[in-house]
């Protein structure tokens, strides 16, 4: 009995420490985070613009961050309420105050399984000049049995977004993403040693990647051929056929995105039969469809703007 309470005792006081240091490494990073965001906009007269005090308050952030990530219990939202104080809609520790938010990805779905998004959103730290607060994503994924978190804070619409295995508390993947919201649409097992990541654009739309599993690491492979946009175009009329290329695109832009919303920017994938796809808004909508072989998809890119209007709203005299 002494054994079993000594064993209990013990365990008990490993979960405290996790759960200080896991409120600790956010306090920090935040910190980080606002010097960096303060000194970049010119509100920090003791530390000069340069380039290497650039380079080198971002880095700070960017490890705390990791830092936070490498935390075992720090996809724990319950435990960071626990330990703030609250009031008014708010959580707040030593230095700081957060919102925190969840999101179903597909809100007709009850289920939480695969199907939620975690937000922390900072309080008074704007995202430079956004009009909402600098927000950190935390996205759970079971894929194939395996659980993964994604995580993610972008300024200024984009950021990289870290991909951690749950079991071996070691970040996979990291990817550049180009976003203010929550980076990854969906992750899904194509084969054994192939998965597929559909990353948010924001107003620019969607695009697909492909990566390569070796258990330990996840790695970026040219997995797609057909008609492609070529890089940062802005003009979607024009592609260039690849045998191949890292990314699929679904394009789109901000008229297209006021118009319509998201209800037609959307990349689908089916496990059972490996195709990934996504629909032509023509007059007869149909689903343009690639199925995976070879190591790889033969599927073009496609641009909104083809089937639905991409006008500007004229403004009222």
């Amino acid at each position: 009995m002494k054994i079993r309470k000594i064993l209990y005792t013990g365990l008990f006081l490993i979960a405290t420490v996790n759960s200080f240091s896991q409120v600790n490494e956010l306090e920090a990073f935040r910190k980080k985070l606002t010097l960096f965001i303060y000194y970049d906009l010119g509100k920090i007269d003791s530390i000069p613009k340069t380039a290497l005090n650039t380079v080198k308050l971002k880095k700070e952030a960017q490890d705390a961050f990791i830092r936070f990530i490498l935390n075992k219990d720090s996809k724990n939202l319950d435990n960071l309420k626990q330990q703030a104080k609250s009031g008014g809609g708010s959580y707040w520790f030593n230095q700081y105050s957060y919102y925190f938010n969840n999101q179903r990805r597909i809100p007709t779905v009850k289920s939480l399984d695969n199907n939620v998004n975690y937000n922390i959103s900072f309080y008074g730290l704007y995202d430079y000049q956004l009009s909402n607060f600098v927000s950190m994503y935390m996205q759970p994924y079971t894929v194939n049995g395996k659980e993964y978190v994604v995580y993610y804070y972008s300024t200024n619409g984009e950021g990289t977004y870290y991909v951690k295995d749950l079991s071996s508390n070691k970040i996979v993947y990291k990817g550049a993403a180009l976003t203010s919201n929550a980076p990854i649409h969906r992750l899904n097992k194509i084969d054994d040693k192939h998965l597929l990541i559909v990353e948010d654009m924001g107003d620019n739309g969607l695009r697909a990647i492909v990566l390569e599993s070796d258990m330990q690491n996840w790695t970026s492979v040219k997995g797609f051929k057909g008609n492609a946009f070529t890089e940062n175009t802005k003009d979607f009329s024009k592609k260039v056929f690849t045998d191949k290329r890292a990314y699929l695109r679904l394009a789109s832009n901000r008229t297209i995105a006021t118009h319509y919303g998201s209800r037609y920017l959307n990349i689908a994938f089916d496990e059972n039969s490996k195709t990934i796809s996504y629909k032509q808004n023509s007059a007869t909508p149909k689903s343009i469809e690639a199925t995976w072989k070879n190591n790889q998809f033969t599927i073009d890119d496609y641009y909104l703007g083809e089937h639905l209007s991409d006008k500007p709203v004229p403004m009222p005299d």
